[in-house]
């Protein structure tokens, strides 16, 4: 009887950082003219204010779940890691042989793909801690020269993962997500063992990557990068084109780190990720493109 009561206590802490997970985000959701959300509904999103926002979000989802030992952090435990969410619910039903679904996974998938389709890759864009460090490295750090990724190129990356996973998993026993998984570190392992070395490994690389690279682990690794991009498609807010403002200058393809502002301007359904940071918005002198409903 403890042990049930222990273990419907952690799994109502879970659910309530969850809806506060959720409470977060949902400021950063549903304005109607910048990136960003309520939050920021009156203010253009310039680079300084995008640090602070990404440094807030992996501080509150990274940084304080480490003080489990003190009061309320400890119902910050565990991390929103989407990876884990999507993944581990398959890989502990496969391992124990029946089906096994803990309630703070299943309300996190669900939180993303309700903030997906209220606005484009909002849980992506202003609530994952691992998108904001890369992120945070990207408009930090100096680099000289930026390298963009063909979406093709990285989305049938994306997209195969995705696909061969199950199948992988099935037949050889191979969990292929865990093998860079930059998640694992944000339960700040200590050590010398391989596997500790390894996490480390993985997000320093990651955050080489990050240097020159957009936000590489969530345009060519992430499956629920995969999957918000299907949910993009279907966002009722996201950024939209006013065509009598624009005055054809293309300084917000110049200034946006990502390539969706061209396929946006451009009208093309099939687009590449937008992560609703709003550069594209404030950088338009024309405010030809705004982050709106339908």
């Amino acid at each position: 009887m403890k042990s049930l009561h222990l273990r419907v206590d952690k799994t109502v802490q879970q659910l309530l950082y969850a809806v506060i997970l959720l409470l977060i985000a949902c400021l950063d959701a549903g304005a109607e003219d910048n990136g960003g959300g309520l939050l920021l509904r009156t203010v253009r999103i310039k680079r300084t204010m995008r640090i602070i926002s990404l440094a807030a979000v992996f501080i509150l989802f990274a940084v304080l779940p480490m003080f489990h030992g003190v009061g309320f952090f400890a119902k910050l435990s565990p991390h929103p890691s989407p990876l884990c969410a999507f993944a581990k619910p398959i890989l502990f039903s496969m391992q124990e042989g029946q089906l096994i679904f803990p309630p703070v996974f299943a309300g996190v998938l669900a939180m993303i793909a309700l903030l997906s389709i209220a606005g484009n890759k909002l849980f992506c864009g202003w609530v994952c801690p691992i998108g904001a460090l890369q992120e945070t490295v990207y408009l930090c750090l100096p680099r000289l020269k930026t390298l963009r990724i063909p979406f093709a190129a990285a989305n049938s990356v994306r997209i195969g993962l995705l696909v061969l996973f199950v199948p992988i998993l099935l037949g050889y026993g191979i969990y292929i997500y865990g093998y860079f998984n930059p998640f694992e570190i944000l339960h700040w392992p200590v050590g010398t063992d391989f596997w500790t070395l390894y996490a480390w490994a993985v997000i320093a690389l990651l955050a080489a990557a990050a240097v020159l690279v957009y936000r590489p682990f969530c345009h060519i690794i992430c499956p629920i990068g995969a999957l918000t991009w299907y949910l993009e498609h279907i966002s009722i807010a996201r950024i939209r084109l006013r065509k009598e403002k624009c005055n054809n200058c293309r300084v917000c393809v110049s200034k946006s780190p990502c390539s969706a502002v061209e396929a946006i301007l451009a009208g093309k359904r099939l687009r590449p990720d937008c992560y609703a940071c709003g550069t594209c918005v404030a950088a338009g002198p024309a405010d030809a493109l705004q982050f709106r409903m339908r």
